[in-house]
């Protein structure tokens, strides 16, 4: 009975150790000591009441940023100043909870796991259009065989009685937006 109960509890610390979906920051290692940061995108793009409950996906900033910053976003808070936005943790296709501040007036964006910055670069059109209207009610994502990636997401308004809206994204750049 005590060997039981042993090996009962080395598992279940084992799969509760595994869990940790929250790992060290990936890079993409292309050659030897050569790393390369990427940009994370969202595992649940859209709302769906299991993992999105809320359509607004930034929130503005309005008191200074202080409270437990680690040394890379201290720098990152040098350098830029306090960001316009802050997006709520959300887990990305890497499996990895990701934080992103965004910088509208220097169109910059910038991607923190752990509290490392794992992604620095330019605010593009699908990250403000994403600001501006929030998660989206339903959306698709393609990535093609020459490395271009299209974004298709659906605003469906609760009332019946107002349009939809469907905006297409090519490599992050708006290409159509149509109400229906």
């Amino acid at each position: 009975m005590v060997r039981f109960l042993a090996s009962l509890i080395v598992v279940v610390l084992t799969v509760v150790g595994c869990g940790n979906t929250n790992r060290t920051p990936r890079y993409e290692v292309p050659k030897p000591l050569e790393i390369k940061t990427f940009k994370r995108h969202s595992k649940y793009p859209s709302v769906d009441y299991i993992f999105q409950f809320k359509q607004t996906a930034y929130s503005p900033v309005k008191k200074p940023l202080t409270k437990r910053l680690s040394v890379t976003q201290q720098d990152v808070l040098e350098r830029h100043g306090q960001p316009d936005y802050i997006r709520k943790s959300f887990t990305a296709t890497t499996n990895e909870k990701v934080t992103e501040w965004a910088y509208i007036d220097r169109l910059v964006l910038a991607q923190f796991v752990q509290g490392e910055l794992v992604y620095e670069g330019p605010l593009t059109e699908r990250d403000r259009y994403l600001i501006s209207n929030g998660y989206p009610r339903r959306a698709w994502s393609q990535d093609y065989a020459d490395g271009v990636r299209r974004d298709i997401w659906e605003y469906q308004p609760i009332s019946l009685d107002s349009r939809s809206r469907l905006a297409t994204f090519t490599d992050e750049r708006l290409v159509s937006e149509q109400t229906y």
